[in-house]
Formats: C-alpha cells, structure tokens, sequence
C-alpha cells in the first residue's frame, strides 16, 4: 500500500462521532495535499445519505467520495480511534478508519483491491490497532 505514509497515519485519535472520524482522517490527506476539503465534507455527506455502507469489516471503516468531489492526487490515510465508535453497522464499533482518495474510478477499485488483500490476513485490523507508534504500524502494513 505505498500510497500510505507516516504522514498520512493517526494513532490513538480522539473522535465521538462517525463525522468526527472521518474528518479527523480526512486532515491527514488534506494536509499532505492529496485532497481539498470538499472532499471530506463530501465523505461525510456520503455518510449522512448513504449509511454506514463504507464500515467493510469488523472495526473498519473506509470512507470515500467521488473523485470530482475534490482528489488533487492519489493517497490513504489511516487512523486508529482511542475509543471505537458506533457507525451505524453490523461491523461496529469501529477502530480503525482508513480514508481512500483516488482520482479516477479505475484507481479506486484497484486500490479497493489491494486494501483487501492487505486486510486478508488474519487478526490485521486488531494488530493495526494495538500499534503504539507509526513504524510499527508501517512494518504491519
């Protein structure tokens, strides 16, 4: 997943609500320049009208938009929450957030892809989640 970066990575993230999770992961990308901040309000609009379609597996949840909604470049960002919060899901509750920005619909599923096989192994999400720093979480990754 080389479009994850220390940079792009949260530890421990204070959040209470599914809004505050995606934007506290949307800073991340929006502070490396991968995205506006249009982009973030429109995750968190594909929330509010959509529903918690984007929590994929236990403890995680992916929220994305479309890439006219603001992608400047391609990028991940990831961001393990100090306490799980309820999206909404048979998932809950989430501890992980991992926001995807891509600027076309070709990317994106190949990038949905590799997140899958990345996340294939076993126990990766709580692995993921008791990291303490960000080189153990990259070395996970």
């Amino acid at each position: 997943m080389s479009l994850l970066t220390h940079d792009t990575i949260g530890i421990l993230k204070e959040a209470k609500t599914p809004e505050d999770c995606i934007i506290a992961a949307g800073e991340y990308l929006e502070k490396g320049g991968y995205i506006t901040n249009d982009y973030t309000k429109a995750m968190i609009k594909n929330f509010e009208i959509n529903g918690p379609y984007f929590v994929l597996a236990p403890a995680l949840a992916m929220p994305h938009a479309r890439p006219t909604d603001g992608v400047l470049k391609n990028g991940i960002s990831l961001i393990t929450l100090k306490t799980p919060v309820n999206f909404g899901s048979e998932n809950d509750p989430v501890k992980v957030v991992l926001a995807l920005a891509t600027s076309s619909s070709d990317e994106h599923l190949e990038y949905m892809s590799k997140i899958a096989m990345a996340l294939r192994e076993e126990d990766i999400i709580e692995r993921i989640y008791h990291c303490q720093s960000i080189e153990e979480m990259m070395n996970i990754i």
